[in-house]
């Protein structure tokens, strides 16, 4: 058994609980055992010992959006799809080396189910864990994926993305920023339409992400049980009620309308439905907040953007404990994944950081990158500060898990 203790550092486990100082974690084969102060937990003489006196071991943070590769409507050009696959890659290897341990492949869709497979198998290390969702839209609708309108032709597309290896699913219940012909009040779907596609994504448990700036669309999505509401940057009062009542988790997106964003988009009617939508989106992430709101965190942004929602979070009110129970405990509830990871407890993946300052107190301090001093995935370290490369192996993490897979009928 492998077995390691990180000792020294102050334990921020995400449930919200306080903090830990001088705490001890043992992890045994990459799962978390015991966790806690120093004199409690008796570390075993043949375990290997980081230490990380001084500093703080949280969770790693998990990033429900990101597109990773473009939507699964990608030409097959195979040299195209070569490149594509070494950049979602990159942007997986700079998103762990960000702190981000987990990311959610909003629209790769099947081609991007081997990526996830290979790391999952241990044939692609150093990179975040991936979640692959796949996308069902309207025609002429926001997102692009498969076309699918009305309740049958919508449960197929559900059914032919499950059987692809897709864990997940998006859709969009509104327009959105991105295309000149779209405006962002538009409903995508009828409520008829997308309650099919969560309940046959349900049948199959796999949560489903709506697309939803405000207005019809969103009200479409919430009764229609979508797992989570992503953006809502145009949400009013009645749909943050109606996501609160329902129990929902609101995935605001804040670094969609983030000001260095917006200053960097080449169209120029997506600049201004950002800009207008800027003083509404914080403010329904306040209200949200003070109505007891799930929160979640996505960023549909790049490596790294996750910590720039952090500090979001905060300067919308919530405290940096509650950003971070946002950003770890939360979106892996919401990902229907926190039996394996989002919190430090026993019988979970070690998925965690170890940071040099204290995020309690300058959540800003996630943004750079020299304050995040080791990451762990299963247990494995895969990257670190110059302080702290004592603890990284530079071979391979090991043979793959699985050698090959089998394809049969049972």
């Amino acid at each position: 058994m492998n077995i390691q203790a990180i000792v020294g550092s102050t334990i921020i486990d995400g449930t919200g609980s306080e903090p830990v100082a001088n705490g001890t974690i043992l992890i045994r084969d990459g799962k978390i055992g015991e966790v806690g102060p120093a004199d409690s937990v008796i570390v075993p003489p043949d375990a290997s010992v980081i230490d990380a006196t001084g500093k703080y071991t949280m969770p790693g943070i998990i990033d429900s959006h990101v597109h990773v590769r473009p939507n699964q409507d990608l030409p097959t050009d195979i040299r195209l799809n070569l490149r594509v696959g070494f950049n979602a890659i990159n942007t997986l290897r700079q998103s762990l080396g960000a702190g981000v341990t987990t990311v959610v492949s909003i629209g790769g869709g099947p081609p991007a189910v081997e990526l996830t497979n290979a790391i999952n198998e241990g044939y692609v290390d150093r990179c975040a864990n991936q979640i692959t969702a796949g996308v069902v839209n309207a025609s002429g609708g926001h997102v692009r994926g498969i076309h699918a309108d009305g309740p049958w032709e919508i449960r197929k597309a559900v059914r032919k993305l499950a059987s692809a290896g897709c864990t997940m699913i998006k859709t969009a219940a509104t327009g959105g920023f991105q295309w000149e012909h779209e405006r962002v009040h538009w409903p995508d779907y009828t409520e008829e339409e997308l309650t099919a596609l969560v309940d046959e994504a349900r049948m199959r448990d796999m949560p489903v992400a709506a697309h939803a700036h405000g207005h019809e669309g969103l009200k479409y999505a919430v009764n229609a049980r979508t797992h989570m509401i992503h953006h809502g940057a145009l949400i009013d009062d009645e749909g943050l009620e109606a996501i609160t009542k329902a129990d929902l988790y609101f995935v605001p997106t804040l670094f969609t309308t983030n000001h260095d964003r917006i200053s960097k988009i080449e169209y120029p009617w997506t600049r201004q439905r950002m800009e207008e939508a800027y003083p509404i989106h914080r403010e329904g992430v306040s209200k949200a907040h003070k109505m007891g709101t799930k929160i979640a965190l996505g960023t549909d942004g790049g490596p790294g953007d996750a910590m720039i929602e952090l500090s979001e979070f905060v300067d919308c009110g919530l405290s940096p404990m509650d950003a971070i129970v946002a950003g770890t405990r939360n979106t892996a509830d919401a990902l229907s994944i926190l039996d394996r990871v989002g919190t430090l407890e026993s019988g979970k993946d070690a998925d965690l950081l170890i940071v040099g300052e204290n995020p309690l107190q300058k959540i800003k301090s996630l943004q750079v990158q020299e304050n995040i001093s080791l990451v762990m995935t299963h247990g494995k370290v895969q990257t670190t500060s110059e302080e702290m490369k004592t603890y990284l192996d530079p071979r391979l993490s090991g043979p793959p898990r699985r050698i090959v897979r089998v394809n049969t009928e049972m």
